[in-house]
């Protein structure tokens, strides 16, 4: 499964719109529930990066 799909994901109802789409495509693969699970994790973790990636630092108290 190509990593191009997930790389720019950001939330996850864009996650559950992609697999959808790959499910209309895979899912008569004996396979596709691996290959669901699969981009179940790697959408988690892009979304999780991009919310990181957004997350202002939080500023330390000097006092």
């Amino acid at each position: 499964m190509s990593n191009n799909l997930l790389k720019n994901c950001t939330s996850q109802e864009q996650l559950e719109k992609i697999i959808k789409g790959q499910e209309r495509k895979f899912r008569w693969r004996d396979d596709w529930p691996a290959m669901e699970a699969a981009l179940q994790a790697a959408g988690s973790a892009a979304i999780a990066a991009h919310e990181h990636k957004h997350t202002p630092e939080q500023p330390q108290d000097l006092a």
